[in-house]
Order: structure tokens, then C-alpha cells, then sequence
């Protein structure tokens, strides 16, 4: 691997942050808000976007983050993985790239660039296919510094893939506590009334989101009496079948259809309990963003739910499991004392291990020991280079 000139130069690195897209999911929002938070002394950042743009273009923007957009549309088309490599070789001393289909493409181009490359896990389902764990384990691991991982339970989907537990860095997602709107202004920008109880998620409208569920743990509450709204934060392509299925409930009318915002962590404190009823998550965004504002969050128990919510931090119920997910909802309405504890148990626990600061420094302090892995690896390759071969009498001897 080639060493970039000007890394010891006293110049900061040249960090590149691979996406697929910057819509307003998750993990894209992990990764441009870490590319926002650098040390701009130490750390340049550019952001490379493989497909589309979207409003997670207004975070870079604001914080004077450069990106591009590749616009990569058809998997034959590769003018977009030139413009990329392009970019590497001229502009880049490390990449860092999120998800899988970014973290494969990634292997590649930071092999062909010769630049050294952090891979970022944020979500795994429980049982991945073959396919999927050969190329985690023979083509992406195998070309990667670190493999970072949201929670424990990605890392041990990453273990089980073969992958070497050297490589393997547990870097929880964080937040800022401060990132909250009041409650009412929260609600106003929302369009909830001051004295409506809200149920809220915030998340992509995809099946592994399971927002059916909640439907109908909502439409248990309104049969058994209790007089509650549910606000829907996200957009996909579920939306016209859940719609569809809220009206089939009887609950249309108690339910609001925000859309995608790029201000969902401002308006966490907008409702009563947050929800995730996932059947499967690495360590989600949203759960730090509703414990972080005090709402106590009711989660189904998959990824790094469990842990997070621990000890009364929050409620978890089984997935897939209306019923249960309705009980437990049903319990918070029921005592507000109870909603006071666990919100504020949750909003501790986030502030204590879970600070968007932490996760900054960790990730920087994993780009240092990768750098210095790689000038170790480059000064020692040219050490062998250069010893003379020994001759004909030194082999005899």
C-alpha cells in the first residue's frame, strides 16, 4: 500500500465517508453527522454518495462538508465507481464506509486506490444468508483496518460470519442531549394538540420495520378505551399498505402520516412513549433520540435493545407480538409515575454511555490506529525491499 503524501506533514487527514444515499434513515444519518463532528484540525472530510441525493444534504451543507453525488442508478453502469476511484487516489488517506452494499464497494475501491478503509455495520437480521456472510468474511473483511459495529449483537452476527475478531470494534451509535425542540413547540410543528395522548416511531416505512404491529397494538388500545394518537415519522415504500391497513383497524383518524423529516431527532420530545417494533435492529438512532429527549421507549427485543434498555431504561416486549407491545403501552398510559421513571432512567442512560461526543472520539482515535498500522506496514514492506539479497557465500554460511 502506498503511502499519501503529506500525512506526516502536520496537515489534517483526508477522510472520505461512502453512503448509499442521504436519505433520512439511521445510519445515514450516523454516518454524515460523524463526518459533520470531525476534528476539522485534524480530519478533512468529503462525503461520497453512490445513488441519491436527499435531505441529509442540508446537515452537510450547514456544517460546510463537500460531497458528490454519484448518481449510480443501473449496477452495469460503472462510471460512477471511476469517478469514485478517481476521487480515492487523488483526495483521500482513508475511507470510511456504511452498510453493506457501500462497504462492498468500498473493498474494492479502497484496494484499487490503495488507501486504507473502516467498514461500518449498523444492522445485521439474525440469520444473514450464505452470500452475505462470504463477502463479509472473504471480501470486505479481508480488505478493511476495522470493522466497526453498532452493538454487540452485530458484532457477534460479524463473528459468526467468520470474521477475525481482531478486526472487530464495538463503536455505539450517539446522540446529543440537547438536540430536542421543547415539547410544545415539538407538538405544534407536528400538528398535535397539547392534551393528546401520542404514541410515536420514527423510522423508514420497510418491512423490517414491522410498523403493522404497532397498528394494531393502537387498534387494542382504542377497543379497550384509551384515547391515544399515533404519529408516523419516516416515509418508504410501505406507506400506501400501512394506510391501508390503519384503515382496516378503524384507526385512520387517530393516526398522523408526518413523512420524512430531516429534523426527527429535534422533534423526539413531541410524543408521550416512542416505539420500535423492529424484528430486527442493530443499535437504532431513533431509541437514543427518544430516551435522550425523556420519553420512555417501549422496544421489541432484538440487536442492542435489550441492553440499552435495561434496568428500567425502557420496556421490551417480544417481536411481532401485538398483544404484548399493546400491554406494555397500555401500562405507561395508565401510570404516569411509571412514564416518569423510565423516561428519565433512559434519558440517564444515554447521557451516561451513549454521547454523540464519545462516539466522535472513538471513531477518530480508530482512524489514528488504523494510519499508523498502515505507515507501519508500508515502512516495513520497504525495509524488505530494500535489504540486499544475500549472496552466494552468505547462503552457503
Amino acid at each position: 500500500m502506498n503511502p499519501r503524501p503529506g500525512l506526516d506533514s502536520g496537515r489534517p487527514v483526508r477522510v472520505t465517508t461512502m453512503v448509499d444515499a442521504l436519505l433520512a434513515g439511521g445510519a445515514e444519518r450516523v454516518a454524515v453527522e460523524v463526518a459533520c463532528g470531525l476534528d476539522r484540525e485534524r480530519y478533512q472530510p468529503h462525503v461520497l454518495v453512490t445513488r441519491e441525493d436527499g435531505p441529509l444534504r442540508e446537515l452537510l451543507e450547514r456544517a460546510d462538508v463537500p460531497f458528490t453525488i454519484l448518481g449510480r442508478s443501473d449496477k452495469w453502469d460503472v462510471s460512477p465507481w471511476r469517478r469514485a476511484h478517481r476521487h480515492l487516489v487523488e483526495h483521500a488517506d482513508l475511507l470510511h464506509s456504511h452498510k453493506f452494499g457501500s462497504n462492498a464497494w468500498g473493498a474494492l475501491l479502497a484496494r484499487t486506490a490503495r488507501v486504507p478503509l473502516v467498514v461500518h455495520e449498523h444492522n445485521f437480521s439474525e440469520t444473514p444468508t450464505r452470500s452475505r456472510r462470504t463477502i463479509d468474511r472473504r471480501w470486505i473483511a479481508t480488505r478493511a483496518g476495522r470493522v466497526l459495529c453498532v452493538s454487540e449483537s452485530v458484532a457477534d452476527v460479524e463473528r459468526a460470519c467468520g470474521v477475525d475478531e481482531r478486526l472487530i470494534e464495538v463503536v455505539p451509535n450517539g446522540v446529543r442531549l440537547d438536540s430536542a425542540w421543547p415539547r410544545g413547540a415539538a407538538r405544534a410543528e407536528l400538528g398535535l394538540t397539547a392534551r393528546s395522548f401520542t404514541i410515536g416511531i420514527v423510522g423508514r416505512l420497510r418491512p423490517e420495520k414491522a410498523h403493522e404491529v404497532l397498528l394494531e397494538a393502537v387498534a387494542d388500545l382504542a377497543r379497550s378505551g384509551r384515547d391515544v394518537r399515533l404519529c408516523v415519522v419516516g416515509d418508504g415504500p410501505r406507506r400506501t399498505e400501512l394506510q391501508l391497513i390503519a384503515g382496516k383497524l378503524g384507526i385512520d383518524s387517530r393516526v398522523t402520516w408526518a413523512g420524512e423529516r430531516r429534523d426527527a431527532a429535534t422533534l423526539a420530545a413531541a410524543f408521550d412513549v416512542g416505539v420500535i417494533c423492529s424484528h430486527w435492529e442493530g443499535l437504532p438512532l431513533a431509541a437514543l433520540e427518544s430516551m435522550a429527549a425523556g420519553v420512555p421507549l417501549v422496544a421489541t427485543a432484538v440487536g442492542g435493545l435489550p441492553g440499552l434498555l435495561s434496568n428500567g431504561a425502557g420496556v421490551v416486549v417480544p417481536p411481532a407480538d401485538p398483544r404484548a407491545l399493546a400491554d406494555a403501552l397500555r401500562t405507561l398510559i395508565d401510570d404516569e409515575q411509571h412514564r416518569a421513571r423510565t423516561g428519565a432512567a433512559g434519558r440517564e442512560r444515554v447521557a451516561r454511555q451513549y454521547s454523540f461526543g464519545a462516539m466522535v472520539r472513538h471513531i477518530q482515535d480508530i482512524y489514528d490506529t488504523v494510519l499508523d498500522e498502515q505507515r507501519a506496514s508500508t515502512r516495513d514492506a520497504r525495509r524488505r525491499h530494500d535489504e540486499p539479497a544475500p549472496t552466494a557465500g552468505q547462503e552457503a554460511a
